[in-house]
């Protein structure tokens, strides 16, 4: 057996392309590392957030049918026996409280072991079904299968093949769906694969639907845009230096002293500093709202909070030099000169692109293809890296969205059947627990167990049956 993983390793063409990755290279130059100057924005708001917030997030993209479970048996394993322990409106003895309240964790340990036990294999085979093509296709993943489960797939085939070897593999495989998907869309024809192995053609009445799903998105986004900027920006754009105008000498002395304390002191004590200033205001007036831009400055160490508050400072003291009683005698002529450059700066490219979006719909409309679109687009926007559309590829953003549609119907799915799953477990759970509950009792305290007092039972017992009689 192990002569042949030494055969198939050496001989392995992905183990050689892994070989091949691992050998260093040996030249007389010195190595030029690039440096990739990109930021990913979703990364560098997540780095932000505090350690807390950050495992919140995760439990939530997380939640699941069995979390929710587990999340329910905890409450009513470990809140419900306090109530139930000291409710002082119970007009039950303690012990008999007592008694009642373990029941609550014994019922919890029961539900999480039989809903669970069933729920995740449940999940297991619904997703095995999933990326085989048994569904139908809106629940369909074959051509963005799991790497799990293509990673399962590899090891069946390569029983021999390294941790390395499988990585190397599934990769490959997951990229070569990715690119199977992105050239059938821009050919407006998906093709599917059924759990027998024959295709299956995504239906046009549904593709053109995800073609006008994605741009009418990305339509609403940039009215969104453009409605902001129009109510909210502007707005504020005025007043802001509308301030700066009328108490140009006042804001230069306050902005320019807390710039020259963020130079030679702690970036937090400076913090500390405007919060002071802060405190004296109106808490209505322009100058408190410029102090709270400067105080939402964030960073994960000094340094970083140095460079961030630095850059607000520095676009307040560049305002403050530019919009003065000089340049600009009346508010009327300042408030014309901020609705020309935004109309320039913002407004003008938000129109731009929802032009450019709504001709795509006249050409979703006249059925052309997604490859036929995308050459417009770019005819439009390869020659201006600024222009809003410049990253936007529609072939990637129809992919994403067919994915996260077939995730998301397999979620509900997921959801449905595991609620009805968990209905038909009750009598089971039910049943074993009034099996197990007095046994454990038994054996763990046996002075709350019933089974230990046959005396104190059957008194109670009689005197019931006296009262009975008496009424």
């Amino acid at each position: 057996m192990n002569i042949e993983k030494v055969r198939y390793r050496l001989n392995n063409p992905a183990n050689a392309q892994l070989r091949q990755q691992r050998t260093p290279k040996f030249t007389g130059k010195i190595p030029v590392t690039e440096v990739n100057t990109g930021i990913n924005l979703a990364e560098e708001v997540k780095n932000l957030m505090p350690p807390a917030v950050k495992a919140m997030k995760k439990v939530c993209d997380n939640m699941g049918e069995v979390q929710n479970i587990i999340i329910n048996a905890l409450g009513t394993g470990l809140v419900a026996p306090i109530f139930i322990k000291w409710n002082p409106l119970s007009k039950t003895d303690e012990d008999t409280r007592t008694y009642s309240a373990w029941r609550q964790p014994v019922s919890a340990v029961l539900a999480v072991v039989t809903q669970v036990g069933v729920t995740i294999p449940f999940n297991r085979m619904i997703d095995r079904r999933a990326n085989t093509g048994f569904y139908d296709e809106q629940y369909n993943k074959t051509l963005f299968q799991d790497s799990k489960f293509i990673e399962k797939q590899i090891k069946h085939q390569h029983p021999f093949a390294t941790k390395d070897q499988i990585k190397l593999m599934t990769d490959a495989k997951v990229s070569e769906q990715k690119a199977n998907l992105r050239r059938m869309i821009k050919e407006n024809k998906i093709v599917m694969s059924t759990h027998t192995g024959k295709p299956h053609t995504y239906s046009d009445t549904e593709f053109v639907k995800l073609l006008n799903f994605v741009l009418d998105k990305k339509l609403a986004y940039e009215n969104g845009e453009l409605t902001k900027c129009k109510e909210i920006t502007i707005p504020k754009k005025k007043a802001r230096c509308e301030y700066y105008r009328a108490n140009n000498a006042e804001a230069l002395k306050i902005f320019s002293e807390i710039d020259r304390k963020l130079d030679s002191e702690n970036p937090k004590d400076v913090k500390k500093y405007v919060k002071g200033l802060r405190k004296n205001v109106d808490p209505k007036s322009e100058l408190a709202s410029i102090y709270d831009d400067i105080l939402a400055r964030r960073g994960n160490d000094e340094s970083l909070l140095k460079i961030a508050m630095k850059d607000k400072l520095n676009g307040i003291l560049r305002d403050i030099d530019a919009y003065t009683e000089a340049k600009f005698p009346t508010a009327e002529s300042l408030s014309t000169h901020i609705e020309k450059m935004e109309h320039d700066v913002r407004i003008k490219p938000i129109n731009e692109s929802i032009e450019l979006l709504n001709n795509m719909k006249a050409q979703v409309a006249n059925k052309e293809t997604v490859a036929s679109i995308e050459t417009s687009l770019d005819s439009i926007v390869r020659n201006n890296a600024k222009h809003r559309l410049f990253k936007f590829k529609f072939s990637d953003e129809v992919a994403k969205a067919l994915e996260n549609q077939v995730k998301n119907s397999l979620k509900g799915h997921k959801q449905i059947m595991g609620l009805i799953v968990s209905f038909l477990m009750l009598p089971v759970s039910c049943s074993l627990l009034n099996w197990c509950y007095p046994r454990f009792m038994d054996a763990v305290f046996p002075n709350l167990s019933n089974k230990k007092h046959p005396q104190e039972v059957k008194d109670l017992v009689e005197k019931a049956n006296k009262q009975m009689e008496v009424k």
